[in-house]
């Protein structure tokens, strides 16, 4: 992960995550996660979901299609560890179509600045 993300030179170097309250695994992943992008210069973000129940396992929601190169950069990183990742591009004009459709949808909220969100559900049942 340090090698991919300290490799980034563009002007943006950012992660947002979002985690469940009172999930205290998920906040210590998202915790681990979030300290190597700290160590490799990157600056961080955490949302509280609450009102909500998040999906088990860890998702990549990219707001466009066409993510920004910093977007990707962070994606490889965390998707070149031994966690199985989910990753959705497009992710800003799903929530307003579903917020459209259903305004009580109770998806993830993307600050307009925000081009992604790492999400750390709880732990998936084991098979």
């Amino acid at each position: 992960m340090m090698a991919a993300l300290g490799a980034e030179q563009g002007p943006v170097r950012k992660v947002w995550f979002a985690v469940s309250p009172g999930d205290a695994e998920a906040a210590g992943l998202k915790a681990a996660f979030e300290g190597v992008f700290q160590q490799a210069g990157w600056e961080t973000a955490t949302q509280t979901i609450t009102g909500m129940v998040l999906k088990p396992g860890l998702s990549i929601l990219i707001a466009e299609e066409q993510p920004p190169g910093y977007v990707t950069t962070a994606q490889q990183a965390l998707e070149a560890t031994s966690f199985e990742w989910k990753t959705g591009t497009g992710y800003r004009p799903y929530f307003e179509e579903r917020k459209r459709t259903d305004p009580n949808w109770p998806g993830i909220v993307l600050a307009p600045d925000q081009d992604y969100v790492v999400v750390i559900g709880p732990r998936a049942p084991s098979s």
